[in-house]
């Protein structure tokens, strides 16, 4: 019919109307005419007559409501259908108002386009096709407000959000068409309340796609929310949050201002708004905030009601799934440790662990995640470790959601700190056994929180002696050698282990090889951390406190990195890695001499800044010798200044490698004595012979260098001469060896004529006398005399401290001595005594008939020693005149007689000055001194020739 009247204009529109009433009737419109009617009713949609299309879009939308989906497609296929039901939208109603009146006399739609498009976009294929894409710049355009068509804008929104809602590529399509720009200004004309919760609803769908969070409008559209936010309606203010929430994943937007104007809208909806209003609030808030502390600040600053409100619903709220919010916006909120200390953000303490404890999944992660920083504070801490609450977050660790893992380990890690008792309740609770199940296992993040947390527990010495800490150690050591380990995870794990490992039994059920435990410490000894470094040396270092470790050939590949390390002059990396090296010395000795050892240890020992503990000292001194016992050829490639401080040792092994060294290099070069000496070997070894300790090769050493003349001419030689003197004094000197050698020691200084004047000689004098006094050894004997001889030669005060310490009558007896050498000596160093008047009430007949005694032996002995009597004998008449009358004289006269007679020329000589001397006395002489006349007269002529 339609077709038959299309040649008269003024009957299409009449045809149109009655197809679309007769398509009303479902029966109708199966008929099989009437898919030859769509493309007839397209093709007039296109009419310039608007009448024509007005009833032709009636006709389409009669259809579209009563007919199958296979005509629908018909319609949506038919060229210009959708294009002219879009076009027709909003025009009629304005330009004819009496074909609407007509159309509701007939009961046709209201809006027939809107029909069309409604019904169309709601098959998938339409709605996701070319087709809709195609209407969408049209539909966005007919968004702008236009006077001849007032009632397109809404009807444009509608089909948009339809469009939006079934498809991402539309939801593009749109923005692309400049839908957001046009909405947001569309916002901006304050419409009506119901037409702003359509357009924020529109918003919110199309910010679905998060690539449109990010487009360059969504700034404009973000500020034009919080206006709605501020002065909208309710509904409007409700889906403008959600849309809000959507946009705030854009990290531009939450640093704008506009998040900042967006909080006190949202603070006055969680305030005072429903529960969907809360959550909604909630939801915008939590994106608002999340990682930024200055807007958790500003949300907390505004009238301080935010944690009241949060709190209340925390409290009282009967919806899980709001107080899951709110837990959530406490935990980021609770970043800032203002908000934590605040009384209010106290009284949420318990309503989270109430969470917790309410056996719900969508509750628990949250809260616990609040409450883990809130125990940040103190003073939190102590009110939760007073409640039930770590049985409850040991139960929640075990599982596969690791951030509520993580968190109850943090929790439990702030629990622990310095409060013994929450340790033994976790370790009760199982904490040990959870947290070994998963270490292993578990995202990184989770195993560092783990491994603090062990560290903690094992602060507390009971519990690292416990078998169940003796279980970590295996775990602790595979943890250290994943790839993924972090600095800290290593940090925790090694300061654990050192806890562990400072209890011996704890490496008893150990599965793993020494190679395995010891490869990822080697790494760590090169670690960029100080405090890594120091840990695994000290890890290290109690390892090899076993034996098999020791030994084991990977600890070779230890010795370069801890060698570096003892030499870095940092105490604390020097401590642990000296103690390391003390037992790898004692299996790798060449290993630590190839590594540099001598060099690096040398430093420890030499250094002064900073200034090394006595026991890092000790261990250093320590290592290095048990370089040198290896290998004595090293004796020469430590400096001297090096082996003079390790005289200074209290461990005598150290002491007496050093001395041997020492004495090689003494030995080597003639210059060494002065080096040795300049670098304070003198002291050391004299502070050795005073504690007693390895007496005989430091008197050694100290004779080697005080016989070297150029070191007698230095300070520390007259310095010596007391401490030396003290030795021989000392009743705990009993090493005769070292006796001998200071004795020589000292006979060495007084060769030179300063030193035997020095103050300190006269107890030189003493010491020397109190040693012939215990009747030493012949070599002894003969060494203190000739030191005594030095001593007294050009000093009077020596003279008088010699007698005055009995030395007098102690070398009277050795005149007597079977040995002639000593006899001899004797009488030298009683000539040197007497050879002024300085002794004179010490002189004696008793000292006369010694000498004369002396003189008798050593005549039948033939012994060349009588010229030293004889001379001896001379002096004393010449400086005594008392003793030339004496009886002692008398008894003398015939063994000088004989010797006279006997005697060399020199001895002669002696014999002729004494009896010249003795003229005096001539009428007691006895015959055999009238036999020798002519001698006498001998010598009295060239006596006085002489005068």
């Amino acid at each position: 019919m339609l077709q038959e009247y299309y040649e008269d204009s003024e009957n299409i529109w009449t045809c149109a109307l009655l197809l679309a009433t007769l398509f009303q009737d479902s029966v109708v419109v199966q008929s099989s005419e009437i898919m030859r009617t769509i493309p007839l009713l397209a093709t007039l949609l296109k009419s310039d007559d608007i009448i024509d299309r007005y009833f032709a879009a009636q006709s389409l939308a009669s259809l579209m409501s009563t007919g199958s989906r296979g005509i629908k497609l018909a319609v949506a296929a038919s060229s210009g259908a959708v294009m002219g039901a879009v076009s027709l939208i909003g025009q009629v109603e304005s330009d004819m108002p009496n074909l609407v009146t007509m159309a509701e006399e007939f009961k046709l739609a209201e809006n027939p386009s809107q029909i069309i498009l409604t019904n169309l976009f709601e098959l998938e294929d339409v709605c996701t096709g070319a087709t809709a894409r195609k209407s969408i710049p049209l539909l966005v355009d007919l968004l702008k407000p236009m006077a001849d068509r007032p009632g397109a804008p809404l009807i444009a929104l509608h089909l948009l959000t339809q469009l939006a809602e079934g498809s991402d590529a539309n939801k593009v399509a749109m923005a692309e068409a400049g839908a957001l720009d046009a909405l947001t200004k569309y916002l901006s004309l304050s419409p009506q309340d119901s037409t702003e919760t359509t357009i924020t609803n529109l918003l919110g769908i199309l910010y679905n796609n998060l690539d449109l969070v990010y487009h360059e409008s969504s700034l404009s559209t973000s500020n034009q929310l919080v206006a709605v936010l501020r002065l909208g309606s309710r509904n409007s203010r409700l889906s403008a949050v959600k849309t809000l929430q959507k946009l705030f994943d854009s990290e531009n937007i939450r640093d704008a201002e506009v998040a900042r104007q967006a909080i006190q809208p949202l603070l006055d909806m969680l305030e005072s708004g429903t529960e969907i209003e809360q959550q909604a609030s909630l939801g915008a808030l939590i994106k608002l905030s999340a990682g930024n502390i200055s807007k958790a600040s500003a949300m907390f600053d505004v009238e301080g009601t935010t944690l009241e409100s949060l709190y209340k619903i925390l409290s009282f709220s009967s919806s899980l799934d709001l107080k899951r919010d709110a837990a959530q916006l406490c935990y980021i909120l609770f970043e800032n440790s203002t908000i934590r200390a605040s009384p209010i953000a106290t009284e949420c303490l318990q309503p989270l662990i109430s969470l917790m404890m309410s056996g719900s999944s969508l509750v628990v992660e949250p809260a616990v995640c609040a409450l883990n920083r809130l125990l940040d504070e103190e003073y939190n801490t102590e009110i939760a470790a007073t409640s039930e609450v770590i049985d409850l977050l040991v139960s929640f660790v075990p599982g596969t959601n690791y951030q509520l893992s993580e968190a109850c380990i943090g929790a439990l890690i702030k629990l622990g700190k310095d409060r013994p008792n929450c340790k033994l309740d976790m370790v009760k609770a199982g904490i040990i056994e959870h947290a070994l199940d998963m270490i292993l296992d578990v995202p990184i993040s989770v195993s560092s929180s783990i491994t603090e947390l062990l560290r903690i527990l094992t602060n507390n010495s009971g519990i690292a002696k416990s078998s169940a800490a003796a279980k970590m150690v295996e775990p602790l050591f595979l943890l250290l050698r994943r790839p993924d380990v972090t600095m800290w995870d290593q940090h925790s794990a090694l300061q654990a282990l050192v806890n562990i490992l400072e209890k011996p039994q704890s490496l008893a059920a150990l599965k793993l090889t020494p190679s395995q435990i010891i490869e990822p410490l080697i790494s760590l000894l090169e670690s960029p951390s100080q405090a890594i470094q120091q840990l695994g040396t000290e890890v290290l270092s109690h390892l090899l406190e076993q034996e098999h470790f020791q030994q084991d050939i990977t600890t070779q590949n230890a010795v370069v990195p801890l060698v570096q390390l003892a030499g870095i002059g940092i105490l604390s990396l020097q401590q642990t890695a000296v103690k390391a090296l003390e037992s790898i010395s004692q299996s790798w000795p060449k290993a630590v001499a190839d590594a540099g050892g001598i060099f690096e240890l040398s430093k420890v020992i030499v250094q002064d800044d900073p200034q090394p503990s006595q026991a890092l000292w000790e261990s250093a001194a320590l290592v290095l010798c048990n370089v040198l016992r290896y290998n004595s050829d090293n004796y020469v490639k430590v400096s001297m200044a090096v082996l003079v401080r390790l005289l200074n040792s209290t461990m005598e092994s150290t002491v007496t490698i050093a001395l041997s060294a020492l004495l090689v290099q003494e030995k080597s070069s003639s210059r060494s004595a002065v080096a040795m000496a300049e670098a304070g070997a003198v002291r050391a070894l004299l502070e050795l012979l005073k504690s007693h300790r390895c007496e005989e090769s430091a008197a050694r050493l100290l004779e080697a260098l005080i016989n070297n003349a150029r070191v007698r001419e230095r300070k520390v030689a007259k310095y010596a001469i007391a401490p030396l003197s003290q030795y021989l004094l000392d009743p705990q000197s009993k090493n005769q060896s070292a006796k001998f050698l200071v004795t020589l020691a000292l006979g060495d200084i007084f060769q030179h004529e300063s030193l035997a004047r020095a103050s300190d000689s006269v107890s030189a004098c003493r010491a020397l006398v109190s040693l012939l006094e215990d009747q030493p050894t012949d070599d002894m004997t003969m060494v203190a005399i000739c030191a005594l001889q030095s001593l007294v030669m050009h000093s009077r005060t020596n003279r008088r401290a010699v007698a005055e310490a009995g030395g007098i009558l102690v070398v009277q007896e050795l005149l007597l001595s079977p040995n002639v050498d000593i006899s001899g000596q004797a009488a030298l160093l009683i000539k040197y005594l007497f050879s002024n008047h300085t002794l004179q009430e010490y002189v004696s007949n008793e000292l006369m008939r010694s000498l004369t005694a002396a003189l008798e032996r050593e005549l039948l002995s033939t012994s060349t020693v009588n010229e030293i009597i004889l001379r001896t004998i001379y002096v004393i008449f010449n400086n005594f005149k008392k003793v030339r009358f004496s009886e002692a004289a008398t008894l003398c006269i015939p063994h000088l007689v004989c010797a006279l007679k006997d005697g060399n020329e020199a001895a002669q000589e002696s014999v002729l000055d004494t009896l010249y001397l003795l003229k005096e006395s001539w009428p007691q002489m006895n015959e055999e001194i009238a036999k020798a006349q002519s001698l006498i007269q001998l010598k009295l002529y060239l006596y006085y020739k002489c005068l």
